[in-house]
């Protein structure tokens, strides 16, 4: 009996790690054939085939054949690359009322130190949700202090965090000081913020000045957990991701960078940026606009300013890429890109804006965020516009080559409710 128990064990573990290390393993070549494809790049091929081989695209145009390859009619249905959603804390966040299940904040100002990767919980029920719309990478971001920690890119799916990570470490997160943005009895008073401000512009300057002298030294002694976590930012071989919302602080944070230029910047939140477009231009910093789907920060602004900025920075020539700083919400970053769509950018551009500008702002452009031979086979398949809410409908999805089963929570209530009252899909 105990022989057959310890066979039996053997068999699971073995079944359970066949399962585990070939969660995005695809099995045979794909052809993807009558689709509107969506590159990622700004351009659209009507009718195309899309060809997919151990994971990668080997062939995005009009037509082509691959012996012994699955075909999948797709006329009349849409291809697009896996979205990106950047600057959130899906994964870290879930109940709000319980401490236990909020790990997106340590205590502290300066922690570059803390790692997203290592919090992110791919049990999380928010992920699912997600990954049904068509959202297959975020970008982990911790909050909170001075220096917020470092993010990482992750897909929505995995069995764990090592599984889900796609890009460990991408980046370094500043909240750079900023003037007052509310008005009334809870706003600090001006004096006040100002000293606020005072005291925080002289943390970062002394932080990144002990980063650079830090990073000169090949072996330092004694070890410095912080500043050895910035050694990335300081060299170039992570990104430097600055959220600053107002133009005054966006113009001071980017004269603060011009002494270490070897630093990638990257402007996060960047609500005024609108406001100085040629400096961002001159010194090629790239910009992640959040929550576009919101007011605007001043009364006397236009009303609909948010929804057009991006539009405003495109046509300026700055690369901009639309993220959600949040949890739940997150889950309709496409929407807000179809906002910008209506507000200035054609939709091709505004689709970009979640994918191949989204990769290159983390770095991973030469594999993901467009439908090009080379990169991995990571997309969706809908049917319906999926920057418009009220036709977009995701019918299957693609991790490396391998359909991903998709399974929400909503899936079974919609399937309930319309049980109950006979609906028709």
């Amino acid at each position: 009996m105990a022989t057959t128990a310890l066979n039996f064990n053997k068999l699971l573990a073995a079944v359970l790690l066949c399962c585990i290390t070939n969660t995005y393993a695809q099995q045979q070549p794909l052809l993807i054939k009558g689709a509107t494809i969506h590159i990622g790049n700004g351009n659209l091929l009507p009718n195309g085939t899309l060809a997919i081989v151990s994971g990668k695209i080997v062939y995005c145009g009009r037509d082509t054949s691959i012996a012994g390859a699955t075909v999948l009619d797709a006329k009349g249905k849409h291809l697009y690359p896996g979205i990106f959603c950047l600057s959130t804390m899906m994964g870290l966040n879930e109940i709000e009322a319980v401490r236990a299940t909020l790990d997106f904040r340590e205590t502290g100002e300066i922690n570059p130190n803390v790692r997203s990767l290592i919090a992110y919980n791919t049990d999380s029920k928010i992920l699912p949700t997600a990954l049904t719309n068509g959202i297959l990478f975020t970008q982990a971001v911790p909050q909170g202090g001075i220096v917020s920690g470092t993010s990482s890119l992750m897909r929505t799916t995995g069995w764990n965090w090592e599984d889900a990570a796609y890009k460990a470490d991408d980046g370094v997160h500043l909240n750079w000081p900023e003037e007052n943005v509310y008005s009334g009895w809870w706003a600090e008073p001006g004096n006040a913020r100002q000293q606020k401000i005072e005291r925080e512009l002289k943390v970062i300057e002394t932080f990144f000045s002990q980063a650079q002298s830090y990073a000169a030294i090949a072996q330092p002694k004694p070890f410095n957990a912080r500043l050895h976590a910035m050694k990335g930012v300081m060299n170039g071989t992570q990104r430097l991701y600055v959220h600053a919302s107002g133009a005054q602080s966006i113009v001071a944070a980017l004269h603060f960078f011009r002494a270490y230029p070897s630093i990638k910047l990257v402007l996060v939140d960047a609500e005024e940026a609108w406001m100085v477009t040629d400096m961002i231009k001159e010194q090629k910093v790239p910009v992640v606009l959040n929550n576009i789907h919101r007011l605007p920060k001043h009364n006397h602004s236009d009303i609909d300013q948010p929804f057009k900025t991006a539009a405003i920075l495109v046509n300026a020539g700055v690369t901009v890429a639309i993220g959600h700083n949040g949890y739940w919400e997150t889950r309709n970053v496409m929407y807000n890109a179809g906002t910008a769509a209506a507000y200035g950018l054609n939709p091709e551009q505004a689709l970009q804006c979640i994918t191949l500008n989204a990769a290159r702002v983390c770095g991973v452009d030469q594999t993901l965020g467009s439908l090009e031979a080379g990169k991995d086979a990571s997309f969706i398949l809908s049917e319906g516009d999926v920057l418009d809410m009220r036709n977009s409908k995701i019918l299957k999805i693609f991790m490396d080559g391998a359909e991903v089963n998709v399974y929400a929570e909503q899936y079974e209530l919609y399937q309930k409710y319309m049980n109950k009252y006979q609906l028709k899909d």
